[in-house]
């Protein structure tokens, strides 16, 4: 039997002779030596992780400052829009001022006359008196002077005289009750133009002071955005030089600040818009904020015709939503996505309360107030069509669908607020038809 073994292979070939021997099992290979760690590519890889931490914060930390930046110029803007409407109040006042006082001189010019013609009453009604008495008196002299007439017509002429004399005396009499009567009604008229003039003045004036409360409140979130701007950007700039732990632990810092305070910046618009509501500055729509009860038959169009629905009103499984009624989670408005770029309509007539730019939250958005208690917001446009203050109709363009804020694709973030509070749209939407996912498109022309 021959055998034949390969030690350098370390092979072992079973004998030829003897084919049910098996041949024994082959050892394993030696481990690989370990490769000597090179601490300088330790290192550089550390330093690459590290700086990639570090860019990460910076990028994280720089997209805050732009959206810092941006509630920034929005709240410029509401300044602006507020400092005219102060300069209008103003003007409204000043005019409510002299109308009061236009109005509280004649009431006194009235009340001095209806005093002189009440005392001319008392006179001539003595005077009348006095001559009724004298008549009496007199009445055989005046029979005789009758009867001396040379003729019938000579008689009935000297009676129709005497008639008149006392007729004309009763007409004066009436003349100055009718005249004290009048100036008494006049003063009453200019005191009502008073007290209406001062009590319009009182409102605006409250108004003024409204107005002036808000631009304060919005310089300071300016002044507190300015400052997180400043010391976020200059974490950014020192970053680079410092721990990539230390940068995380700072820009986490620094987000949550400018999250805070751009999410009062957000309120700022339904601050302002619940000022139009309350204030009626620029005037909303004919028939439109007449009636004070909530308005529970209005009817909506669709925002966004042909579009599709991909999530309602309601309790959310989102993170990001914030927390209502009870839910940690919760869709405060409709969503309806379709192509960008598609028109966004006004739902109801109504006065633009803010349009406001944002790359945070609701993004680009625009909200109308439509009554005493209704405004509705339109969130993520890519464009807006209207200006605050504008007034805006029934199905007129106010935007073009984008993605802006919070979103992650093309769609428009619908919400009702009635006396500032989420409320479901679809009781005063059109209901959809049986098995659609969203508002049908515009018929064609």
């Amino acid at each position: 039997m021959w055998l034949v073994v390969l030690v350098a292979g370390c092979v072992a070939i079973p004998s030829l002779g003897d084919a049910s021997t098996k041949a024994p099992a082959a050892p394993s290979p030696p481990a690989a030596p370990a490769a000597p760690v090179d601490p300088l590519e330790q290192q550089l890889l550390q330093a690459m992780q590290q700086q990639a931490q570090i860019q990460a914060a910076k990028l994280a930390l720089s997209g805050q400052v732009a959206a810092a930046q941006d509630q920034q110029s929005n709240l410029r803007s509401l300044i602006t829009v507020n400092q005219k409407a102060i300069q209008d109040t103003l003007a409204k006042l000043a005019d409510a001022e002299r109308r009061f006082q236009d109005a509280t001189r004649r009431a006194a010019d009235d009340r001095a006359r209806a005093v002189e013609a009440r005392r001319h009453e008392r006179e001539d009604k003595a005077l009348l008196a006095v001559y009724i008495r004298q008549r009496y008196v007199q009445q055989q002299s005046l029979i005789s002077f009758l009867l001396s007439s040379n003729s019938f017509p000579e008689f009935m002429g000297r009676a129709s005289a005497l008639n008149h004399l006392a007729a004309s005396d009763n007409r004066l009499v009436r003349k100055v009750q009718e005249d004290a009567l009048a100036a008494e009604k006049a003063e009453r008229a200019a005191q009502a133009d008073a007290d209406a003039a001062q009590a319009a003045a009182a409102t605006l004036a409250v108004q003024k002071a409204g107005l002036d409360d808000q631009v304060a409140k919005e310089q300071t979130l300016v002044d507190r955005l300015g400052g997180d701007v400043a010391a976020a950007t200059a974490e950014i700039s020192q970053a680079d030089k410092q721990d990539a732990a230390l940068v995380q632990r700072i820009a986490a810092l620094r987000i949550q600040q400018l999250d805070q305070t751009i999410a009062e910046a957000e309120q700022a618009a339904w601050q302002e818009a619940a000022f139009y509501l309350q204030n009626h500055l620029t005037g909303l729509p004919p028939g439109v904020g007449d009636d004070p009860e909530h308005p529970p038959t209005v009817r909506f169009l669709w925002a966004v015709p042909g579009s599709v629905i991909t999530q309602p009103f309601g309790p959310s499984p989102y993170d990001f939503e914030p927390p209502f009624a009870g839910f940690p989670h919760f869709h405060t408005g409709i969503d309806m996505a379709a192509p960008l770029g598609t028109p966004v309509f006004a739902v109801a007539d109504g006065i633009v309360a803010a349009a406001s730019t944002s790359t945070v939250g609701y993004g680009n958005h625009v909200i109308i107030a439509h009554d005493g208690h209704t405004l509705t917001l339109y969130g993520h446009l890519q464009v807006m069509l209207v200006h605050a203050g504008d007034t805006v109709h029934q199905g007129q363009p106010i935007g073009l669908m984008g993605s802006t804020g919070n979103s992650t694709g093309p769609h428009t973030h619908f919400e009702l607020r009635v006396d500032n509070i989420p409320v479901d749209p679809a009781p005063f939407l059109p209901p959809l038809p049986r098995g659609a996912s969203g508002p049908p498109p515009l018929p064609k022309q």
